[in-house]
């Protein structure tokens, strides 16, 4: 069964800069929010930098250089509802990444015109802020923050920015309709988030849930519905088609708020199939509009729902009963925050925090006893966040460990009956089309298709941490090339030449 996500916000990425964050992307309704359904794509967030740095470490500059926003570079204002002591805000950078970052900062970035010069912008900060800061301070915070995160240039060019780069989001990424398309669908649509409409959507799906438990049909409709292959492949389309409504629902939602929808795609959340609406614009607005979004592609799912009631009233059409209980399952199973589904991102804007996977290290590091000097579970987050976030990290590492794990000594198994069910699919199918019955094949071809999928994405999950793996390694032991040395000659009185 396919996954939807909101990738959409690229979930705030969380870049290895020394103290400035990069807010990242959601997942789809399968995989929800990266916000990939968060691609909110795009950023991940960072702690942000509160000082103008260690004196000892700013060098010389030029208070006549005049620094630059990078291209595409837009300040988005404050994170609105943050969970943080201190203000957050957000600044959009062209490849789509929002970043997060201290007041200061953003202070910093706002005063850059591309005229005015290092004197002039100090004397603007310090005005603003009330504290003193030299125009060596900005050139510092330029040179050794702004510069790194991608967002503005000094004495040299912004080279490659840094990007989110999660170890659970999605992989084998593709696009289904294009920003343009479903920002049009998303205008259409976005009336549907009025509030008598919400309400009276959410009473007809209470009315319609009731009246099919009561009606006594489902264990029939399930009878029915199991081993026919024409009904298995209506299942399939049925489940399909709402992923994608629910991904236009996140779209929807992120346009009536004021944000701008992106692109809607697929690929693989963990070893699951995932749809994902980017919809990483939605950090720009107010936690209202954020859980809107969050909350978009249920409200969307619970729409096609009463739809498809509607329908088995008037057909008693086996699938459609099937397929409403399948629905509901599924929404269920977005609303669990413990990967990028939807749940994750509702609490998350719930709580004020971007980025939760962002606080799993600091858990980590602490089980091994490797915590760094003034490293903590959520840092710099208000008291009551602070506690909550520990909280969920103290429940999604051990879910997380013991789930990997599990599936890890389990591999063998699992291969072994992926390919005997495969083997049957391939017989089923060639068995289908050579008698001419094709709904029996497409539904072999598809099952076998599905059945594959996992494994694809499993191989990629893989391919992702061995990287991870490669990059840690890199870093604690980075190679030492040894300084080129001109070859040493004598000359006849004996003496070294070079």
């Amino acid at each position: 069964m396919s996954e939807a996500t909101q990738v959409g916000r690229a979930a705030p990425a969380e870049p290895d800069l020394p103290t400035e964050p990069a807010l990242p992307v959601v997942p789809a309704q399968g995989a929800a929010p990266e916000r990939p359904d968060a691609d909110r794509t795009g950023a991940e967030v960072a702690p942000a930098a509160t000082t103008a740095g260690d004196p000892a470490q700013i060098a010389e500059v030029d208070e006549r250089s005049v620094p630059q926003l990078a291209d595409g570079v837009s300040l988005c204002g404050r994170y609105e509802g943050a969970g943080y002591t201190d203000p957050r805000f957000l600044i959009a950078r062209a490849d789509g990444q929002m970043i997060l970052v201290s007041e200061l900062l953003h202070l910093v970035a706002s005063q850059i015109d591309g005229h005015r010069d290092l004197r002039e912008i100090a004397e603007r900060v310090t005005a603003a802020c009330g504290s003193e800061i030299s125009a060596a301070g900005v050139g510092f915070l330029i040179g050794d923050k702004l510069h790194k995160l991608g967002v503005a240039e000094l004495d040299e060019p912004v080279a490659e920015a840094p990007k989110a780069d999660p170890l659970i989001s999605l992989a084998m990424r593709g696009v289904l309709l294009p920003a343009g398309v479903v920002r049009v669908l998303a205008a259409v649509l976005a009336p549907l988030f009025q509030p008598v409409i919400v309400v009276t959507v959410l009473c007809a799906m209470v009315v319609a849930d009731v009246a099919l438990v009561a009606s006594g049909s489902l264990d029939a409709a399930f009878h029915a519905s199991v081993g026919d292959p024409a009904h298995v492949l209506v299942l399939i389309l049925l489940i399909v088609t709402s992923t994608l409504f629910h991904e236009s629902g996140h779209a929807a939602g992120c346009h009536y708020g004021g944000g701008r929808p992106g692109a809607i795609g697929f690929g693989i959340l963990l070893i699951f199939p995932a749809f994902y609406t980017n919809v990483t614009d939605a950090y720009r607005l107010d936690r209202a509009g954020r859980l809107r979004t969050d909350l978009g592609g249920l409200y969307f799912n619970a729409i096609y729902i009463i739809g498809m009631a509607g329908l088995f009233w008037a057909t008693g059409f086996a699938p459609l009963a099937v397929f409403i209980v399948l629905s509901h399952m599924q929404m269920l199973q977005q609303l669990l925050p413990l990967i990028r589904l939807d749940g994750y991102y509702i609490l998350g804007d719930l709580v004020g925090v971007p980025n939760l996977f962002a606080h799993v290290r600091p858990f980590v590091r602490k089980l091994l006893g490797k915590q760094q000097p003034g490293e903590q579970v959520g840092a710099g987050l208000r008291p009551q966040v602070r506690l909550l976030v520990t909280c969920w990290v103290a429940i999604v590492v051990p879910v997380l460990f013991l789930s990997l794990l599990t599936l890890f000594v389990r591999i063998p198994r699992y291969l072994g009956t992926a390919l005997e069910r495969g083997h049957e699919f391939w017989l089923w199918g060639l068995d289908g089309f050579a008698q001419g019955h094709v709904l029996t094949g497409v539904v072999a071809v598809l099952s076998l298709f599905v059945l594959l999928l996992p494994w694809m994405g499993g191989i990629a999950f893989a391919i992702r941490i061995g990287g991870k793996i490669g990059q840690w390694y890199r870093r604690k032991h980075p190679r030492h090339v040894p300084r080129h040395r001109a070859p040493v000659t004598r000359n006849r009185f004996g003496l070294r030449t070079s």
